[in-house]
């Protein structure tokens, strides 16, 4: 099943995603957005850029210029201009118990000023965070951590040790020098398999019996865990999904792609994943994290050219790792003529022409062709893919995932200029790309957790 999904997604950005960004154009004029950034560096006191506020409107909201309708809209969403003497900062000053002078030092110490900054709600983020990022590790660490593991070793049934906790971080790449707080620590890794493994069904969404079962069959022994999570890692692979997802494959049977096309693009997509070396993963991974990146976008004609740049960029490292050889064509009353990408994102719409694209490996065997009409491309269909991917759950039983763990927020090493943008239920397009990066990132988790398992077991 989850292979499947790979080849819907792959279809996904091929025929879709990357089409979508043929065309496209701001809603506010640059007209506007100049006159806009002067007023603002009239307040602040120096020079600020289009490009700086539209780094800054990322950054701090998830937005691009694009989504929003009016320059109204846009100083809504900055907020507040901080004044060149610095004189409304105050209540920053009393959230946090600082004046300018241990506000500039705290930026100090990070590298910046406070001409880094323009709006007063991003200065307040970037403080939170870097004071966040000062508290002082536990002086007691170490005794409480004896305690904790006392405590998992009742819950668990066996003496759990240091060991296994640094195991169980290393799954999440992360170390027990990056937790301040045993708190933290317990919380970061979950809940803990219980002696009689009567939780083992309820996480799952199986019977204790079904899951020791599955565990039995392919080699892996209950008592080699500490955490239901960790266990999901490993387990995850090996759950039947066809009962409990379905994936809406209708849309394919609009490309004509047929059972032999999607075999091998199947059987090539995973000789890939399962031979991929460490740094293979890293550049899929890395890739993952560029498509969860992605700002929403509904229609085409939104898009930024740095969306559009960033889109092919994607676009060329996912064939580059995958080692697709992608060819376009467009077929006209039966003549079939070769297209070149940069023609194809110069086409503004298709014109009583189709669009084949063929796809093969780099040793030049035909894996699958599919053809997309000016009517694919120029209707829903591109909104539509989003929702192809969502995964549907059964009524009767909600579905298991692996839990994908991020280090704690105080180990971060970036700024929070460099957040993660939020996610819309309504960004259809750029779904399938998130889509397309949680699968991703979610089967290469257990494939170098395998690996991992192999080491050091």
């Amino acid at each position: 099943m989850k292979k499947s999904a790979f080849i819907l997604c792959i279809i996904i950005l091929i025929s879709a995603v990357l089409p979508s960004a043929i065309s496209a154009q701001t809603s506010i004029s640059e007209k506007e957005l100049e006159r806009f950034a002067s007023k603002v560096s009239q307040q602040r006191g120096f020079t600020v850029t289009v490009e700086d506020l539209e780094y800054i409107l990322i950054s701090t909201t998830g937005l691009a210029l694009t989504d929003v309708e009016s320059i109204d809209d846009l100083e809504l969403n900055l907020g507040e201009v901080i004044k060149k003497n610095g004189s409304n900062l105050e209540w920053i000053y009393e959230s946090y118990d600082l004046d300018i002078d241990s506000l500039e030092k705290l930026l100090h110490e990070y590298g910046e000023t406070m001409n880094d900054y323009v709006f007063v709600e991003e200065l307040y983020w970037a403080v939170d965070f870097y004071i966040e990022e000062k508290i002082e590790r536990d002086p007691h660490f170490d005794e409480n951590l004896e305690v904790y593991l006392k405590d998992v070793s009742a819950i668990r049934g066996f003496t759990v040790t240091r060991e296994h906790i640094v195991h169980s971080l290393s799954l999440y790449e992360t170390t027990l020098e990056e937790f301040k707080t045993i708190e933290r620590l317990s919380d970061f890794l979950a809940e803990v398999i219980k002696k009689d493994l009567s939780n083992l069904g309820t996480y799952f969404d199986m019977s204790k019996d079904e899951v020791l079962q599955l565990m039995k069959d392919n080699g892996l022994d209950i008592n080699d865990y500490v955490y239901l999570d960790d266990l999901g890692i490993d387990l995850y692979e090996f759950i039947e999904w066809d009962e409990e997802y379905s994936f809406d494959f209708d849309y394919l049977k609009t490309y004509d792609l047929t059972d032999e096309e999607l075999q091998r693009l199947d059987e090539h997509i995973w000789n890939i994943l399962e031979n991929a070396s460490d740094e293979t993963i890293e550049r899929i991974i890395n890739l993952g994290e560029r498509m969860m990146a992605i700002e929403e976008f509904e229609t085409a004609t939104e898009l930024t050219a740095s969306q559009i740049a960033e889109l092919v960029s994607i676009y060329h490292e996912f064939i580059s790792i995958f080692e697709f050889d992608i060819q376009f064509s467009l077929i006209k009353d039966g003549v079939e003529e070769s297209l070149s990408l940069n023609a194809l994102m110069s086409m503004i719409e298709l014109v009583n022409v189709d669009l084949k694209i063929s796809i093969y490996n780099l040793q030049g065997d035909f894996l699958a062709d599919l053809i997309i009409t000016g009517e694919i491309v120029n209707s829903e269909t591109i909104n539509e893919t989003g929702n192809a991917i969502i995964p549907k759950q059964t009524e009767s039983k909600e579905t298991f995932e692996p839990v994908q763990k991020e280090a704690p927020s105080e180990a971060t090493t970036s700024t929070v200029k460099g957040a993660k943008l939020p996610e819309t239920a309504s960004n259809y397009a750029a779904n399938s790309l998130i889509g397309m990066a949680i699968l991703l990132i979610g089967t290469l988790t257990f494939i170098r957790s395998r690996k991992v398992s192999t080491r050091e077991r």
